[in-house]
């Protein structure tokens, strides 16, 4: 089944998906720290209530 690119083509882009890949997820990963550190939800052995005045 031809689909209009050669294999090198192919083995290009399929590289770049990858690599965009594994950027988004170590991006979302930092993100994720980076609110841990900002707003951790537990603190020791007991959880934070929710401050929604944040969002007002």
């Amino acid at each position: 089944m031809a689909s209009g690119i050669t294999e090198n083509e192919a083995r290009e882009i399929h590289r770049l998906v990858v690599q965009g890949w594994v950027f988004a997820v170590f991006a979302s990963m930092g993100a994720h720290v980076l609110v841990w550190l900002w707003r951790p939800l537990v603190y020791g052995n007991q959880a934070a209530p929710a401050d929604w005045r944040m969002f007002q």
